[in-house]
């Protein structure tokens, strides 16, 4: 008899270990994709905090928002609030004026 296990038992091993190295490396992805997700998520729930703000015109705290931001995002929410302007402007002069 060999002290060497049998070549089942040895290939048995071999895909073992390659579905652990597999699956960790599965997790990393996911634990990234997740990271990303938060981060985005984040990044929403901040550009929405400012944008309550100017929606309730507390300036004030529209200011305390923007200046607690990275100025990339500040950028990202000056460009969307003009997207934002200027598509309500065009609306507007497409709705039917109320008359008084």
């Amino acid at each position: 008899m060999s002290d060497q296990p049998p070549e089942w038992a040895r290939n048995i091993e071999k895909v073992a270990v390659e579905a652990a190295r597999e699956f960790g490396a599965a997790v990393e992805r996911a634990g990234r994709a997740i990271g990303r997700a938060v981060d985005q998520a984040g990044r929403t729930a901040r550009a929405q905090a400012a944008m309550a703000a100017a929606y309730q015109a507390d300036l004030e705290a529209l200011e305390k928002v923007l200046r607690a931001l990275p100025p990339e995002q500040v950028r990202e929410i000056s460009a969307a609030a003009a997207v934002v302007a200027a598509t309500a402007d065009q609306v507007l002069a497409q709705t039917p004026k109320d008359p008084d």
